[in-house]
């Protein structure tokens, strides 16, 4: 990662600092962060609803209203199908309370981190069938491949993909998608998996014509998303994080005040770092060791016993969580200690190691050592890799030329994962170490200047 810090002379500061009536340092960091105006200034440090961008700028989003304004009228069943992290699990919950609160037949499935891959996509289709679906709706990911679109259509099921990760490759068939990273019309791409499902609902309620009070009143949840995710926090994501910090304070999310006592959180000053290290580790957990299905139930849950258990349930996960990845990051830790040098990047692979955790380890580990990190956890055949790169390193355009390796691949430039069968890991293993290990020095590390 190159850290590079601009110098301005004493006069231009000055001026500035009058000019956005803001201290020295203030207007320094504004300046690095190439804000020169006033205007954007305000808009920057005071985010408001007229910061938030038409959701009908995105190409698909009218044949999107429309199609859930039919299920609408004809009383169709809607299946959310959402991502098993944080983000996902958020946007889904979302969905869930404000297409319900319009008369929408909705329900969810969320796909299982553990088993991910493994035919899951035919056994949703199975499941929705049973329960008479007609339209599905994805937050935080998208469908593969188009199998098994094709396998949606086949049963009379139409199709609706929110995502914000980059995209591998187009899908032959025509599907209703909205994402930041491939519209060519929506100006903001940074928006997360749970702030899309916020713009999806944003235009339901606009084209309806009914009060959207309720899209800001559980802001909290998409906030929450969008603070996990790691998305920057500029233009649309710092209205939803204003405003979803301040609802926190008298949340309608009854699982979120009982959560907030037992943190030992005060509501009234929780910030972003409370949010990234100790409620969304928490909603994690459950995900990463069992069902991510049961923390939609905690955002969406109104009796306080069941809400009680939920809780329960996520700190006895949370404490598996940390139990597994201290053995696992020590594991290796004690591998990159035996080295006779310093690694230019770090692939590893595991049949004990479990996959619910290993994005973490891959994260700790690259920022450490500031390396490109492949952690895979193997069983059942198929090899699950957590990826984690650094600045100037874009880990997602290495993988992506051998895409077609894979049986799933995701992700954005910095972290991917992807799933791939265990008899041709050697040939990924060999494919990175060509390229990885050739980096030179300069291509990874920090400058500080």
């Amino acid at each position: 990662m190159r850290w590079e810090l601009l110098n301005y002379n004493d006069e231009y500061i000055q001026s500035k600092s009058k000019e956005f009536h803001t201290d020295k340092l203030i207007t320094e960091l504004l300046l690095n962060r190439g804000i020169t105006n006033k205007e954007d200034v305000d808009k920057f440090l005071n985010p408001s609803m007229e910061n938030i961008n038409d959701p009908f700028l995105f190409e698909d989003m009218e044949r999107i209203v429309e199609r859930i304004i039919i299920a609408r009228k004809n009383k169709e069943k809607i299946f959310i199908y959402g991502d098993y992290d944080v983000d996902g699990i958020s946007g889904t919950a979302y969905l869930i309370i404000v297409l319900r609160n319009l008369g929408i037949n909705i329900d969810y499935f969320i796909q299982n981190r553990v088993h991910e891959g493994s035919k899951i996509n035919k056994h949703f289709v199975n499941y929705i069938k049973k329960r008479n679906a007609k339209l599905v709706i994805t937050v935080d990911t998208s469908f593969g491949s188009t199998e098994e679109i094709e396998l949606l259509t086949k049963n009379g099921i139409d199709l609706i993909i929110t995502d914000h990760h980059r995209q591998t490759n187009k899908l032959k068939l025509d599907v209703k998608t909205i994402n930041p990273k491939i519209s060519k019309t929506y100006p903001f791409k940074h928006l997360s998996g749970s702030g899309m499902a916020y713009k999806l609902a944003d235009a339901v309620y606009e084209r309806l014509g009914v009060s959207k009070k309720i899209l800001h009143d559980y802001m909290d949840i998409v906030m929450i998303g969008t603070v996990a995710d790691v998305v920057p926090m500029t233009d649309e994501n710092r209205f939803i994080i204003k405003q979803g910090l301040a609802n926190l304070r008298k949340t309608k999310v009854k699982g979120l005040e009982y959560l907030i006592v037992y943190l030992k959180l005060n509501a009234y000053s929780i910030n972003t770092s409370d949010i990234g290290f100790y409620i969304a580790p928490m909603l994690n957990a459950l995900g990463r060791i069992d069902s991510s299905k049961m923390v939609v139930d905690f955002y969406i849950e109104k009796d306080d016993f069941r809400i009680f258990n939920i809780i329960e349930e996520m700190k006895r996960a949370n404490k598996i969580r940390r139990y597994l990845e201290i053995n696992i990051y020590n594991e290796i830790e004690e591998k990159i200690a035996k080295m006779r040098e310093k690694p230019k990047y770090i692939f590893m692979k595991s049949k004990k190691w479990h996959s619910g955790v290993t994005g973490v380890v891959s994260s700790r580990l690259s920022l450490k050592y500031n390396i490109p990190v492949i952690i895979i956890s193997i069983k059942n055949g198929y090899g699950k890799a957590s990826c984690r790169s650094v600045e100037g390193l874009n880990i997602f355009d290495i993988l992506k030329e051998i895409s077609h390796k894979f049986e799933r691949f995701g992700g954005h430039d910095l972290a991917a994962g992807f799933l791939v069968t265990e008899k041709v890991l050697f040939q990924i293993e060999k494919y990175l170490k060509n390229k990885l290990y050739r980096l030179n020095k300069s291509d990874i590390e920090k400058n500080f200047l």
